[in-house]
């Protein structure tokens, strides 16, 4: 007999109100994609309940009834949004796939998880913090190019043609920006020019890492194509380049860390990580996602796909983990 499963999620909006982001609602999930999990789900003998927001989740609080949750819900503001649905969760001491609300909160802000990165030799691009509107401290020992990024942001919310900066002046501007759009204090980082990849682990004691995937890295900005257009009105497609012919001692080295990574930030279950590369192939941790996009056109589907595992096993191999990391399997 099958498991009675919550699915906790965030529906992505178009609405906007004045002065709000363009990207504001880029970490939500399409109904599509919610749909396309809760079908998986349901394949593999389970009975799916529907919850919704973290929103949804407390008003549901006294009348909830199931034996685990999978939660994809992101939920929209502050660096510890996503953890929002993993406390209710262990306030009620329900099971749920992914990592804790430790570690969601930590891997969301960028500047932690690098101190992390950092303290357990995973290389990351140097960087400073500002955090004052007009006013940039320029630190010692840093040159231009910058990046400038939000500092707990995901889905490269906050991340344009405009984000590389080489300049003083154009570094004001995109901090100014970062500090009074999205009302949090801006990463700046040496921005790694060369080459970008991602790899996806599911697991726990004995994880899959998943192949290792180039990005399309645009020449005139030199960022991934994975980023917002200057109309701001809509993704630009993901497009991935050599997927399976990367050199194997690189990748071999990428997925050292991105293991590393997942353990030092104490993920659970699934996740992905993505790197930088230099033209000297010395590799760079970006950031470790563990609430990454589960779309059918994101990196896992289509390297599950690559992998010969159809999109319904690869959404219950990360169940899976989940129930043995709990003994319900």
């Amino acid at each position: 007999m099958g498991l009675l499963v919550g699915l906790t999620f965030d529906v992505k909006s178009h609405k906007l109100s004045s002065g709000s982001p363009c990207d504001l609602w880029a970490e939500h999930d399409s109904e599509e994609t919610i749909s396309a999990v809760e079908e998986a789900l349901n394949s593999g003998g389970n009975r799916v309940i529907p919850i919704g927001s973290s929103e949804q989740l407390l008003a549901k609080l006294n009348s909830l009834k199931c034996d685990i949750v999978f939660n994809i819900a992101e939920s929209l503001s502050g660096r510890n949004r996503e953890s929002e649905v993993p406390v209710l969760l262990d306030i009620l001491g329900i099971p749920y796939s992914g990592s804790d609300a430790l570690t969601l909160s930590i891997a969301l802000d960028k500047i932690i998880s690098k101190k992390i990165f950092m303290y357990h030799n995973i290389p990351t691009p140097k960087y400073f913090e500002c955090a004052e509107y007009g006013r940039v401290a320029f630190p010692k020992g840093f040159n231009f190019p910058l990046i400038v990024k939000p500092r707990y942001e995901g889905s490269a919310k906050g991340i344009g043609p405009d984000s590389v900066v080489r300049d003083t002046a154009s570094l004001g501007k995109q901090v100014n920006k970062i500090i009074k759009r999205y009302r949090q204090p801006a990463l700046v980082e040496k921005f790694i020019d060369g080459w970008e990849f991602t790899v996806g682990i599911i697991g726990n004691r004995n994880p899959v890492i998943l192949p290792v995937v180039q990005r399309h890295v645009e020449k005139k900005t030199g960022l991934s194509s994975h980023i917002f257009n200057k109309s701001c009105m809509a993704k630009r497609g993901l497009k991935y380049r050599d997927l399976l012919d990367i050199d194997a001692e690189l990748e071999g080295r990428i997925k050292k860390l991105a293991l590393e990574a997942f353990g030092g930030l104490e993920c659970r279950d699934f996740a992905r990580i993505d790197f930088r590369v230099n033209l000297k192939k010395q590799i760079y941790a970006l950031e470790i996602n563990p609430l990454p996009s589960l779309a059918r056109d994101d990196y896992f589907a289509m390297v599950a796909e690559l992998m010969g595992i159809s999109y319904e096993r690869m959404i219950n191999m990360m169940f899976e983990a989940a129930l043995d990391r709990y003994g319900l399997h």
